[in-house]
């Protein structure tokens, strides 16, 4: 019995309505981090309510970037620290070991502490 072409047609409509979930990475600060740099206010930013986090990454924490990111091409990545959600983007490009991050400063105050151990 030949299926009807309209089930197949919704089939791949319900398929193509359902969420993606977002690639996550969570790096861990104190194994994954070889330097930090936080930028806690700065007047002329044009979102004074971020912290901007620049970030380096040790090799296997390098890696592990490089291969998600390759791996999430075009799709959205989630970036954890120390287990707190700090933002989700689309990913346009191969990332590396070293990464800028604006961080909301509801969520500075919670992280800030956690990179100092």
């Amino acid at each position: 019995m030949p299926m009807d072409w309209k089930w197949v047609v919704l089939s791949l409509v319900m398929l193509g309505a359902m969420p993606v979930q977002a690639a996550e990475i969570n790096f861990l600060s104190a194994s994954d981090f070889i330097k930090v740099d936080a930028q806690l206010k700065d007047i002329d930013s044009p979102n004074p309510d971020t912290v901007d986090l620049s970030v380096t990454l040790s090799p296997q924490a390098a890696e592990r970037m490089r291969k998600i990111s390759r791996d999430s091409m075009d799709q959205s990545l989630t970036l954890l620290i120390n287990g707190l959600q700090i933002s989700t983007a689309t990913v346009r490009s191969e990332l590396g070991a070293q990464f800028r991050v604006a961080v909301p400063r509801a969520i500075a105050r919670d992280l800030l502490p956690t990179l100092i151990d």
